[in-house]
C-alpha cells in the first residue's frame, strides 16, 4: 500500500515536472529533461534507503504521471478537449 503521503508528494513532483516539461521545445528536450528527473527521483530515493528496485517502481510511476499531466496540459494548448491523456 502506498501512504497517502507519498501519493501527494507524487502527484507534486509529477505536476512541478510536467509543467516544466511542457515549456520545453523539442520532442528531444523534453526527453532529455524527463531522464534526468527521473534519475534524480532514483538517486533519492535511494539515499533515503529505499531498494533500487524499489527506487525504479517509484521513478517509472512518477515519470509516468508527470507525461499523463504533460500530456493533458499540452492538449489544453493545443485547444483539445480534456480526457485525453
Amino acid at each position: 500500500m502506498i501512504s497517502e503521503d507519498l501519493t501527494n508528494k507524487v502527484l507534486a513532483w509529477a505536476s512541478k515536472v510536467a509543467t516544466e516539461a511542457a515549456q520545453l521545445s523539442s520532442r528531444q528536450a523534453l526527453e532529455e529533461y524527463l531522464a534526468e528527473r527521473r534519475r534524480e527521483l532514483v538517486f533519492g530515493a535511494q539515499a533515503e534507503g529505499t531498494s533500487a528496485r524499489d527506487a525504479a517502481t517509484l521513478a517509472d510511476a512518477c515519470a509516468g504521471a508527470a507525461r499523463r499531466i504533460m500530456t493533458e496540459l499540452l492538449a489544453q494548448r493545443a485547444g483539445v478537449p480534456r480526457g485525453r491523456a
